[in-house]
């Protein structure tokens, strides 16, 4: 009978509310955990990379400004080595330390009197000093001053 019933293209009917299942109700469970565990492990791996991304952004704005902050003395540098290379720096410099005058400039240098040493007359012998008063003693009388009636 069901050959016929095939043939005439009436589809199979469900099986009963009441038949069990193929998997029954631990299968079911089974497909849930499996899911739930495949959901936090994709959760998981999502939350990592959002912080990593934001660590990265973090560490890429400090480099940028480190670059920035490198590239301000390296301008200043820059700067520093154009003027240094100038043959104004260097006649400054020639004038300045060595001493070195222009052509035309009128140089003055002072003259200063010889003076001629004397003998030195022998020194008189030093008033004796007064020894100072042992430690102790300083430290007495600054702890407990003398009394003055």
């Amino acid at each position: 009978m069901r050959r016929s019933s095939q043939r005439r293209g009436t589809a199979l009917a469900a099986p009963p509310a009441n038949a069990p299942s193929r998997f029954g109700r631990s299968g079911v469970r089974l497909l849930t955990l499996v899911l739930v565990a495949l959901s936090l492990w994709t959760l998981s791996g999502f939350v990592g990379q959002v912080l990593t991304s934001a660590q990265m952004d973090r560490s890429q704005a400090e480099l940028r400004a480190q670059n920035d902050q490198i590239a301000t003395e390296n301008a200043m540098l820059a700067t520093q080595v154009a003027e240094a290379q100038s043959p104004a720096y260097a006649e400054r410099i020639l004038r300045e330390q060595r001493g070195y005058a222009r052509e035309g400039d009128t140089v003055i240098l002072p003259s200063f009197p010889q003076v001629t040493p004397t003998a030195a007359q022998p020194a008189s012998t030093p008033a004796p000093t007064v020894a100072p008063a042992p430690n102790w003693r300083r430290w007495f009388e600054a702890l407990f001053p003398p009394r003055t009636p």
